[in-house]
């Protein structure tokens, strides 16, 4: 995904999607399906008020078993937070 967003910016839409569905499709690289981390995720947005892609940085630390890292305090998190605990350790830097 930040792939593509990175490359359609500096290419433009439709080379971008070429771009990355060439690398995908050459075997260097294995994409690992992620239906289960959207499960988690909307989970997380049905009960919480947070954005997608924090609901997608804790679902994947959820599957992993490790810390959700977050770049910054975002008030939202730290709203949600205050409420009810998170199922996942949560780490600012």
């Amino acid at each position: 995904m930040e792939v593509k967003y990175v490359l359609c910016r500096l290419l433009g839409y439709d080379q971008a999607i070429a771009v990355v569905n060439n690398f995908l499709s050459s075997g260097y690289l294995l994409v690992e399906p992620i239906n289960d981390l959207i499960d988690i995720a909307s989970k997380y947005k049905r009960y919480r008020a947070i954005s997608l892609p924090d609901a997608l940085v804790l679902s994947l630390a959820n599957r992993v078993n490790v810390p959700a890292l977050f770049a910054r305090r975002e008030k939202e998190i730290i709203s949600e937070m205050k409420k009810k605990p998170f199922n996942v350790q949560i780490l600012f830097l």
